[in-house]
């Protein structure tokens, strides 16, 4: 059977309550760090001066956020995000380590930018930007 005929069967409303559930499913929500939300479009601002983020007061040192994004501070000092759901499975490892991107769970290995290292990492990963101002980091898509 051809698609036109499947949706001539269906029939319109089928048809509309199907196109609105998945019109549905692109919606986007910020996040915030107090509220996790798998599907949210990442944006939110870490305090600095804050206890629960003291993994970023050292170069090397990260914090993980709603097990969503991990924040990071390079052995150059700079501030970097990256998802914490690995490309090579859908699991949330992702940290960093020795001044890369590292899945706990199969070791993927990705640069800094998101570019695999090793054939666990050949699909890389999501980077999001960083920007300081003051002692507030903004983490954002």
């Amino acid at each position: 059977m051809k698609r036109n005929e499947f949706l001539k069967k269906l029939g319109g409303g089928a048809a509309f309550a199907l196109t609105a559930a998945c019109l549905g499913g692109c919606a986007t929500e910020n996040i915030s760090p107090d509220q996790p939300n798998n599907n949210a479009q990442i944006d939110f601002t870490l305090d600095l001066n804050d206890s629960k983020n003291a993994g970023l007061a050292n170069n090397g040192g990260y914090v993980i956020v709603n097990n969503q994004v991990v924040v990071a501070k390079t052995t150059t000092g700079e501030y970097v995000a990256a998802t914490r759901t690995c490309s090579h499975e859908p699991r949330k490892e992702v940290i960093l380590r020795n001044g890369e991107w590292y899945c706990t769970a199969h070791g993927a290995r990705f640069r800094i930018d998101g570019t695999g290292l090793n054939s666990n990492g050949r699909n890389g990963l999501t980077i999001y930007k960083t920007q300081l101002t003051g002692s507030m980091l903004r983490v954002y898509a």
